[in-house]
């Protein structure tokens, strides 16, 4: 009789032959990796816009929204008690 190790066959392990399928894959990862920085994000018009209306003074922040309601508030209340 044979032994375990005698009817053990030899045989490899082989790296898979789909190796250039890899390199492709990486190369069109790198490309789109490229592309990433380049497009723009939907919303920075409006950083844009905003960035020019604080330059400008005219953004609205809350505070200056707050403080023309309280003036409002006042002139109306100045009307009635007339």
């Amino acid at each position: 009789m044979q032994s375990v190790a005698e009817k053990k066959s030899k045989s490899r392990i082989q790296a898979p032959s789909g190796e250039t399928n890899i390199q492709k894959d990486r190369e069109e990862v790198r490309k789109y990796l490229r592309l990433i920085p380049t497009v723009a994000e939907p919303n920075l018009g409006r950083v844009r816009e905003i960035k020019e209306e604080i330059k400008k003074g005219t953004y609205l922040t809350r505070e200056m929204i707050e403080e023309a309601a309280m003036q409002l508030a006042i002139r109306l209340l100045r009307k009635e008690k007339d």
